[in-house]
């Protein structure tokens, strides 16, 4: 039941530091005269953007195990942060692909699934790294962020949207879940009749 909750609470977390980023990412771009980035300035902010993500959700995490920085009880968080930066990947490959379909992807394209991969890594290892400095955790802008969110959590109206989200965000993990132990058993239940096929086939030759 915990693992549950810990997945909708960071859930709604992901959902409202995501809609705070919009309008933080936004003030960066009024402030290059909203000029296109490049390919290398998209993925720059973006990594900005998944490790101050990554100092918040350290932060809430220390606030969940009541101060406690144990290794063992920040794996559930580890795990499910992999599966929203793979959620993300996967969403922003599917956009492109569907978007070729359509003949409407051009070679600008702001997507590059290496710089994608690049950064997810790098945000996770930032994660571990503030469990064994928690002090660099400690900073102004992770704060901010931090008191920002639980200030539009505890709104009335846009905090309940936010959980609707999360929510959402929780079905979505547990299908992911349960569809990936599908597929491992499928997988090993088509290997295991293979080498059965091949073992009858032998003893008919023989």
């Amino acid at each position: 039941m915990e693992i549950l909750e810990l997945t909708f609470q960071l859930g709604v977390f992901f959902a409202i530091y995501g809609f705070i980023w919009f309008f933080v990412d936004l003030g960066f771009m009024l402030l290059n005269g909203g000029k296109p980035r490049s390919l290398v300035e998209t993925y720059f902010f973006k990594g900005i953007q998944y490790v101050f993500l990554v100092n918040v959700i350290f932060l809430f995490s220390i606030d969940m195990n009541s101060g406690s920085i144990a290794l063992a009880n920040l794996y559930p968080i580890i795990f499910i942060l992999a599966l929203y930066f793979i959620g993300k990947f996967q969403k922003s490959q599917n956009n492109v692909l569907m978007l070729s379909r359509m003949g409407l992807a051009t070679s600008t394209s702001k997507f590059n699934s290496k710089y994608e991969i690049i950064i997810i890594i790098l945000s996770l290892l930032v994660f571990i790294g503030f469990i064994f400095r928690p002090d660099i955790a400690n900073n102004v802008v992770a704060f901010w962020f931090k008191e920002s969110i639980l200030d539009i959590e505890s709104t009335a109206i846009i905090g309940f949207i936010f959980k609707v989200i999360g929510f959402f965000f929780l079905m979505g993990i547990l299908f992911k879940t349960v569809n990936s132990f599908q597929y491992i058993s499928e997988s090993l239940f088509t290997k295991n009749q293979r080498k059965d096929s091949d073992f009858d086939d032998y003893e008919e030759i023989s």
